[in-house]
């Protein structure tokens, strides 16, 4: 019975790692490498690096491994729901399957709340979530005292 239900949810999984990918195969690498100086050359093979390129990395980086973790809570409660339904009963099983859901959950928070913290971060520096930056003088003393 365990076999069958293990290979029903390879299958699962199969079919929908089929559909998703195409789209995951046209992603944007982490590192942009488009980027020009003023006079029109590449600055990568020039090696006219800049902070806001770190910057725009980590960005990238940050939301390319809060796309994964938040996707593994998501797979954890498939998982923790499957082991649910079959428990058959058992209290071991059950036991078990809330655990897994309870971590899937606080893994969730966890995400949420790193994501917000790197928006305040963000914020607080200046710079938006796709990495441009934000006008500084909405938030000068004198256009919040006015």
């Amino acid at each position: 019975m365990i076999k069958k239900a293990f290979i029903g949810l390879a299958f699962a999984i199969s079919l929908f790692l089929s559909a998703t990918l195409p789209v995951l195969a046209q992603s944007t690498s982490i590192v942009d490498t488009t980027g020009t100086t003023a006079s029109g050359t590449n600055k990568y093979n020039t090696g006219d690096y800049t902070l806001d390129d770190i910057v725009m990395i980590a960005i990238r980086a940050s939301r390319w491994i809060l796309g994964i973790v938040g996707s593994l809570a998501l797979l954890m409660f498939v998982y923790g729901g499957f082991m649910f339904l079959i428990s058959s009963g058992s209290s071991d099983k059950i036991s078990k399957a809330k655990t897994i859901l309870v971590a899937a959950v606080v893994g969730l928070i966890i995400v949420f709340g790193s994501y917000l913290i790197i928006q305040f971060v963000l914020k607080t520096v200046g710079i938006n979530w796709d990495g441009t930056k934000t006008d500084i003088s909405l938030y000068s003393q004198e256009n919040i005292l006015a």
